[in-house]
């Protein structure tokens, strides 16, 4: 299954829905990700696969024939507010690392855009990319356990890149060191305060 096809699927099939003004936007985000997950599970059922886990980093996965594990992620962000709910941590700088190690897993992102008119929510956009095609002009690092892979500001346009998978991993190494070397720098002034 490529993301196009997903796109496609997931474009015709999701709906508007209403929700009352009572839940917040991070019950917005639960239904468009519950119902994303519904629409592959029913659209796909012999390919589907449940999160593994609470703290897995996918909402379902998608198994191809040829033992292609693809992780999907879904994220979603109100766009009609000046500063819209989102959420900007993709994953764990660890993970991450293992997965791009590893020729038989990927990981896409469903960034989902919605707008709300009191109860009625309208989805506004569907974009599926794999995480290499995130430019890291949007991206950063954040002093989240290890290091957890962010965006920066999602309520700017999310920019996305063809330089490829190596290319882009390769890139995550040289921002990752540079992470790990401003923590080692505020460690030290730390310590320092401390002589």
């Amino acid at each position: 299954m490529n993301n196009t096809k997903l796109k496609k699927i997931l474009k015709t099939k999701i709906k508007n829905f209403k929700l009352s003004e009572s839940f917040g936007h991070r019950a917005v985000g639960d239904k468009i990700e519950a119902d994303c997950q519904d629409i592959v599970r029913k659209e796909l059922p012999n390919k589907y696969k449940e999160p593994s886990s609470v703290r897995s980093i996918e909402d379902f996965t998608i198994i191809e024939n040829d033992n292609i594990t693809n992780f999907y992620d879904v994220k979603s962000h109100i766009i009609n507010l000046e500063n819209g709910f989102s959420m900007p941590n993709l994953i764990s700088v660890d993970r991450l690392k293992k997965l791009l190690e590893d020729d038989t897993k990927t990981l896409s992102y469903i960034f989902v855009d919605y707008k709300r008119k009191s109860e009625n929510i309208v989805i506004d956009s569907i974009h599926i990319k794999y995480i290499w095609e995130l430019d890291w002009s949007i991206l950063g690092i954040g002093a989240l356990g290890r290091g957890q892979l962010q965006i920066k500001n999602a309520n700017e346009e999310i920019k996305f890149t063809d330089i490829g998978k190596n290319k882009w991993f390769d890139e995550l190494k040289v921002q990752v060191k540079k992470f790990y070397n401003k923590e080692l720098e505020k460690i030290d002034g730390l310590l320092g305060k401390w002589q």
